[in-house]
Formats: C-alpha cells, sequence, structure tokens
C-alpha cells in the first residue's frame, strides 16, 4: 500500500501534530477505549494478502475459494467479548474488523446493491455521500450477468471495475472526502452456500478533506456538505486533510441458500490525517465498520423497501431529468431543511448561522444534486422523517 516519509517536516509542525494526536485521542469513545486489541489469526492475514494481490493483478484473475478458508472459518466463530480485531502491521496502514448478520438473502443483496440503475449510496446512507462506477471490464452488461450467475451458481464470476466515492461527514471534525477505488466483486460457490466478495483499493490520495456536519444522531442519515476545504481544529488553526490510503474487503456469505440469512464479515483499512502524518487508529476504524453495518441492515431489512425491479424501474426513469429540474428539487430540498434547522436549538447552534442555502444550491453539481435527492427519497420510502414529501423519482 502506498508509504510517505516524514523525515521533512519541520520542528514546530512537528509538535503541532503531536499536539493534534491528543486532541484526536481524546475524542475516542469510553466504549472503543476499553475495547482490546487482538490481532487477527495468521492464515486470515494470508486470506487478505491473497485477495488484495487478486485485485491488483492486471493481468486478469483467476479465483480459487479454497484460499478463503480461513477467513470463512474465522467469520463463523463466535467472537471474543470487548475484542477489537485488526489486521498485523504487513499492510503498513491501521485496519479493524467487524461482522455482522443481514436478514434476507443473497440474490436479494446482489439485485440491490449491483444494479447498473440503483444507485449503491442508497443502501450505505450513513458512510456514502454518493458513488459511480467509472469503469467497468466488460461494459455495464456485467451486472446483469452477476444476477444470472448468482441464480445459477457452478463457478466463480468476477466483475472489476474503477468507482469513484464520495463519503459522509465523519462524526467528530466533519470532515468529508472523494477518491477513486479499484474494485473487484466476487461471487461464488462456498461448500453447499454461495459467498460474494467485494474488495476495493484507493487509487491516489484524496481531494482535500472539505467541511461539512452531520445533522442530528447519525441514524438519521442528515448531512449538508459545503465547498470549504480544511477543517479548523481546536488549538492548531485551519489544516487540510486528507484520505492518504484505504482499501476494504467485505465478505456475505450465504451457508444455506434455502435460509434468508447471510453473515458478513468486513475488514477495512485507512490512513487519513494532514502533513503526510497518520492520525487514524484501529478503534475509529471499528467505530467507522459498526456504522456501516447498522445502516445496511436497517436498509435490507426493512419491510418498506421496494422490490430490486421497481426500485431500479424508478431510478432508470429519472436518469435523464434535466438538471434544472433537480436544481428546482433540491431548491425545496434546502428550504424544507433551513426550517427544520432553525426549529431545532441544536441544529441551530451548530450551522444556523452559517447556513446559505443559494450558495449551497449553486455549488452543487449533477451528480450532488441526485444524491441529496435519492437520500431524502430514502427516507420517504422507509419511514424515516424525509424532509420533502414529493421527490422527482
Amino acid at each position: 500500500m502506498k508509504r510517505f516519509s516524514t523525515h521533512c517536516v519541520a520542528p514546530w509542525r512537528k509538535i503541532i501534530i503531536a499536539t493534534a494526536v491528543g486532541l484526536i485521542l481524546l475524542m475516542a469513545s469510553s466504549a472503543a477505549a476499553s475495547a482490546r486489541r487482538t490481532d487477527l489469526p495468521s492464515d486470515v492475514i494470508s486470506t487478505l494478502h491473497y485477495l488484495l494481490d487478486l485485485t491488483k493483478n492486471e493481468a486478469g484473475a483467476t479465483f480459487d475459494a479454497q484460499h478463503i478458508a480461513p477467513f470463512m472459518a474465522f467469520l463463523l466463530l463466535p467472537k471474543q467479548d470487548n475484542a477489537l480485531y485488526s489486521a498485523d502491521d504487513s499492510f503498513n496502514a491501521p485496519s479493524a474488523y467487524n461482522d455482522f448478520t443481514v436478514n434476507t438473502d443473497l440474490q436479494h443483496i446482489i439485485d440491490y446493491t449491483l444494479d447498473a440503475d440503483i444507485p449503491s449510496f442508497f443502501f450505505w446512507p450513513s458512510s456514502l455521500r454518493l458513488t459511480r462506477w467509472t469503469r467497468v471490464d466488460g461494459g455495464d452488461q456485467q451486472f446483469a450477468r452477476l444476477k444470472s450467475a448468482c441464480a445459477h451458481l457452478n463457478a466463480p464470476f468476477i466483475l472489476k471495475g474503477t468507482e469513484h466515492i464520495t463519503i459522509t461527514p465523519d462524526q467528530h471534525s466533519g470532515a468529508y472526502y472523494s477518491y477513486d477505488v479499484d474494485k473487484m466483486v466476487i461471487l461464488s460457490p462456498y461448500n453447499q452456500g454461495r459467498v460474494l466478495i467485494t474488495i476495493y483499493l484507493q487509487k491516489d490520495t484524496s481531494a482535500v478533506g472539505r467541511k461539512g456536519w452531520v445533522l442530528g444522531q447519525d441514524d438519521e442519515w442528515s448531512y449538508l456538505y459545503t465547498r470549504e476545504k480544511g477543517l479548523g481544529l481546536k488549538g492548531l488553526g485551519w489544516a487540510k486533510t486528507y484520505m492518504y490510503d484505504s482499501f476494504n474487503i467485505t465478505v456475505y456469505y450465504e451457508a444455506d441458500p434455502g435460509k434468508p440469512a447471510v453473515t458478513c464479515g468486513a475488514v477495512s483499512w485507512v490512513k487519513a490525517g494532514w502533513a503526510g502524518i497518520n492520525m487514524v487508529q484501529p478503534k475509529h476504524i471499528h467505530q467507522g465498520l459498526v456504522r456501516v453495518a447498522h445502516a445496511f441492515t436497517a436498509v435490507m431489512e426493512n419491510p418498506r423497501l421496494p422490490e430490486p425491479v421497481r426500485l431500479a424501474e424508478t431510478f432508470s426513469k429519472s436518469r435523464e431529468l434535466p438538471t434544472p429540474t433537480l436544481r428546482k428539487y433540491v431548491r425545496d430540498y434546502l428550504a424544507g431543511l433551513e426550517q427544520r434547522i432553525a426549529s431545532s436549538e441544536a441544529l441551530w447552534e451548530k450551522v444556523g448561522d452559517t447556513f446559505d442555502s443559494q450558495t449551497l444550491l449553486a455549488q452543487m453539481n449533477r451528480d450532488e444534486l441526485y444524491a441529496v435527492l435519492a437520500l431524502d427519497y430514502l427516507k420517504k420510502i422507509l419511514g424515516r422523517n424525509p424532509v420533502m414529501d414529493s421527490h422527482p423519482f
């Protein structure tokens, strides 16, 4: 993974950085602080290296399910109480592991999250602002082939490409980042069941972090984004922050195709900070993985979620909406959001005096307009307190 040196950092900057480390450590929750750091088993580490190397192989990938057996065995084991599992130092980045179960079947997960028409950020609303495949090896028809393969799975199916990602604001700092990733999706038989593996590797350092806000509780999925670069850090002034590197492996295992239960395990690595210095610790990554799991489960298990075909039709029809139409709806959304902020003392103290709907609207591109409306539409259909009653979908 990417490496960088700190030898050129001036002494006074090292003092600032050391102070910042202390500030960030104070922000960690007491629950995370009490977790006991435990390395993943060595054979699981070997599986992770195998999958990451497979993704980096530009000459073509051949997947052998035998190589993932150690990870699969660990996934199904009961875990130690209060243990924070992470990979070892061989990856040159801090990491964390989390697993959870979703009460649905693997076909539904694929039909929803790997459809060319349905925005994939729809299913990770607490962590992804927007995502867009910029390249798919073999073209968009690979998504339909993947779905078909899942229904009649007798051999591994691999999908590869590149995706552009913008994440939601950090709960503590408010920073959000945009970057590109190389992505691989593997669907394979495993024992008597089926396994879906998604892997991504960040391509380059992210764009500079920008200022955003988490509005209310994180599970409300309400965020505000600005174009303001950098972060105001107490005692340090203004700093430009970056996500230097990130990579992730997520496994979805359906042991019994006749039973609606998918066991999921994820390992994520992140290096982010400023002045070339990483400020991320495993406990921060674990908090993020738990955040992702809760939101994904809340969406996938909601009985009000429309069937994949219906959702795909809805978004397919809206893809060609004129940008002025999207902008009109977002203007109404921002007006409603402004009223909501004005009626909440907590929200007003956080962003009220800096909220400028005209500036926010003028700065948004088409993808961002579409994403904010899609997220509010998601909250409407799931019964989760949307800002608007009417959407262009």
